[in-house]
């Protein structure tokens, strides 16, 4: 009877752990399902957002022995997840895009593009995943900047007096067959049309072979800065005539302070000039007087180095002349001068 009574006891304690088990199992799938029902749900209420990155792309190789040619400077990296990450993404600036070379030899070669610093809850593509690359040995040698601009492009009566860049020589560097065509390195400078002031810039660099077509190499430096000096192209000195206005030019003597100008412009316009004629309004003169007189604007001459000048004027009364440099409306003060003093001699004599 104990054997009996016994065997009912153990039968209900294994019961029992089994009851147990069983619903400790049941509990933690319940716990289970809850659980990542709760992590869709959180997941559901995140927003995605999606943006595009342009990345520069490393090129890992030996760069002091072999130069990459083909390979573009930047590519298009897209990521899509969470906006919060994908917002620090764009702030921080922790992707990066490579193509590992090391260990090609020369010639051209198709490779993949790899990125690091995409964080793991992000989703990402790179555009172009491949490139197309040569790899030659590479060749350096040293040629000086030339400075280039548009010459119709400068205002009439002005010239380029002078250039400079600095650095005024740079060293240029990749394959040989493209190092030794190039013929020229140039920085060319664009100028506003009519433009009469120095032109000072930055300006990228070219090389160019013989024809004038660009040669793709490498620079030391491949931005100069540059400056354009732009002046009057000539001056001259000129005499200054008097052309009466509102009154007899034969009663009237004029002289001018300063008697002559510095003009400066056109080489062409100033060398068939001697004089300026100005005007003189003698309107408002009894006696005598001055007047402020700017001098006429003239095609081809760009400014003077007095732009007012004084009009001394006199009035010598009816016919009288007392022999100053007095100018008729339409010629000359130097030929008036010579009229005045003959006539001056004629009444002396008799």
């Amino acid at each position: 009877m104990k054997k009996i009574g016994q065997s009912k006891i153990v039968n209900l304690v294994i019961s029992l752990l089994i009851a147990l088990l069983l619903f400790a199992y049941v509990i933690s799938t319940k716990s289970g399902v809850a659980n990542s029902r709760g992590a869709d749900n959180f997941s559901t209420l995140i927003p995605e957002k999606k943006a595009t990155l342009k990345i520069p792309l490393n090129l890992q190789f030996d760069s002091d022995r072999y130069v990459a040619i083909g390979v573009p400077t930047t590519v298009q990296v897209s990521i899509e997840g969470a906006g919060a990450l994908i917002s620090a993404a764009q702030s921080r600036n922790d992707i990066q895009a490579s193509a590992d070379l090391r260990g090609l030899a020369p010639g051209k070669h198709t490779v993949t593009i790899a990125l690091r610093g995409v964080n793991s809850s992000l989703t990402s593509t790179v555009d172009p995943q491949k490139i197309t690359v040569t790899i030659a040995k590479r060749t350096t040698t040293t040629l000086p900047v030339n400075v280039t601009y548009d010459k119709n492009a400068i205002a009439k009566g002005y010239t380029v007096s002078d250039t400079s860049v600095d650095p005024k020589r740079v060293t240029i560097s990749g394959p040989k067959t493209n190092v030794e065509s190039v013929a020229t390195v140039i920085a060319r400078v664009p100028l506003q049309n009519g433009v009469k002031d120095t032109v000072t810039q930055s300006t990228r660099l070219v090389a160019l072979d013989k024809n004038g077509n660009e040669v793709e190499v490498g620079f030391s430096q491949r931005v100069v800065n540059v400056s354009v000096n732009i002046a009057p192209e000539d001056s001259k000195k000129l005499q200054l005539n008097a052309t009466i206005k509102n009154g007899d030019a034969s009663q009237y003597q004029v002289t001018f302070d300063p008697k002559n100008v510095t003009a400066f412009g056109s080489s062409d316009i100033l060398n068939a000039m001697n004089s300026i004629s100005v005007p003189v309004d003698v309107a408002n003169i009894q006696n005598q007087g001055t007047v402020k007189i700017n001098l006429p604007s003239i095609d081809g001459i760009v400014r003077y180095d007095s732009p007012t000048v004084t009009a001394n004027v006199t009035h010598n009364g009816s016919n009288t002349n007392n022999g100053g440099s007095s100018a008729k409306e339409s010629t000359s003060s130097s030929s008036s001068s010579n009229s005045s003093s003959s006539s001056s001699a004629n009444s002396s004599s008799k």
